[in-house]
């Protein structure tokens, strides 16, 4: 007689388990809200803030446009010896010279130019690994408020890369769907922009 009980018990469980499971289709039941562990956080946009509320894209400009300053005069000067060089007769030892001197000052430029360069995406790298450090920062703490386990980076791609752009979406989008996963990026915004003095 137990046994036949146990044995119903169990045949009345599993009965209930897959009309459960046929009922929905056989996907799996969200958990109610406020128990998921698992949230997100859109690290492009928290970037694109925090170089907003730094003036980043001025501080950039504004080193751009020094740069080619100074590029400019070094231009001008050559090409002033340049026209100067045409006036010098091209047997003669002054020809000889400004030319080397000329040859020098272009070797000048471009290296400068490409300095330049260096430098400004320098500080950009720079401005971003201390910018994300702070976002992972912010990040833990708002996790920890929330009591999440796991917090990954969504971030959408704005516009359809190209060919090479699509390769590095692959390679750093690991987030495909996350329905019902509460997005903690206004809450870390506001804390990163909070700490700014």
């Amino acid at each position: 007689m137990k046994t036949t009980v146990v044995a119903l018990s169990c045949l009345t469980g599993f009965v209930i388990c897959w009309a459960a499971g046929s009922a929905g289709g056989g996907r799996s039941i969200a958990p109610p809200p406020g128990v998921q562990s698992v949230g997100v956080v859109r690290v492009v946009d928290l970037l694109v803030k925090l170089s907003e509320a730094g003036n980043l894209a001025n501080t950039v400009r504004a080193d751009q446009g020094k740069a080619q300053a100074e590029l400019a005069a070094l231009a001008k000067e050559i090409e002033t010896e340049e026209r100067e060089l045409m006036t010098l007769r091209p047997t003669s030892d002054d020809y000889l010279k400004q030319s080397e001197a000329l040859a020098e000052k272009k070797a000048h430029l471009t290296a400068h130019r490409d300095f330049l360069d260096r430098q400004i995406r320098l500080k950009q790298e720079l401005w971003t690994q201390k910018a994300y450090g702070q976002i992972m920062r912010a990040t833990r703490e708002v996790a920890a408020e929330r009591g999440l386990s796991l917090v990954l980076a969504k971030d959408d791609p704005n516009s359809p890369p190209d060919a090479q752009g699509m390769r590095g979406v692959i390679a750093t989008q690991k987030v495909l769907y996350c329905g019902g996963c509460p997005d903690i990026t206004p809450e870390v915004q506001a804390r990163l922009l909070a700490a700014k003095p």
